[in-house]
């Protein structure tokens, strides 16, 4: 999350701050921008790794894990107040959505993920959508005139 305004933010306010009627536009695009990796990820891992492929399906799957597991870091860091227990809770989301053997435990894995960068990715769209007022600009000065279309 590289907003300067949303680093600032914990978990709960970044909740917040998708959830707001205001915000409906970005965490739609930010939710699917954000939950379209996971589900690709968990995928090719479970129904795709195999065969002639294999190479390529794993590279695949460790670009999901690059794109997903530093915004599961920031989530946990900021929920946990832990680096090590962070570090510990995406090894333990991501490896047992990517490896475990318990359907029902993999799509919970798979739905934990999908709801961290699904919100994550919408807060980060819904702080950039917003134009920010510099506070040394001056508002611009109002004319009375009305400026007419040409047809």
């Amino acid at each position: 999350m590289a907003n300067a305004t949303l680093s600032r933010l914990g978990v709960v306010d970044q909740v917040r701050l998708a959830t707001n009627p205001r915000n409906r536009l970005a965490s739609t695009i930010g939710g699917l921008l954000g939950a379209v990796v996971p589900i690709m990820t968990y995928w090719i891992a479970h129904y795709e790794h195999t065969g002639e492929l294999r190479s390529i399906h794993t590279a695949l799957v460790a670009g999901g894990l690059a794109y997903s597991a530093p915004t599961v870091f920031q989530w946990a860091h900021r929920a946990l107040q832990s680096r090590l227990k962070a570090a510990g809770f995406v090894v333990l989301v991501e490896g047992v959505m990517l490896a475990s053997g318990t359907p029902w435990l993999t799509l919970l894995g798979l739905a934990v993920l999908v709801a961290i960068n699904a919100t994550a990715t919408g807060c980060n769209l819904a702080t950039e959508a917003r134009p920010q007022r510099k506070p040394w600009a001056k508002a611009a000065p109002r004319s009375g005139r009305r400026l007419k279309a040409v047809a």
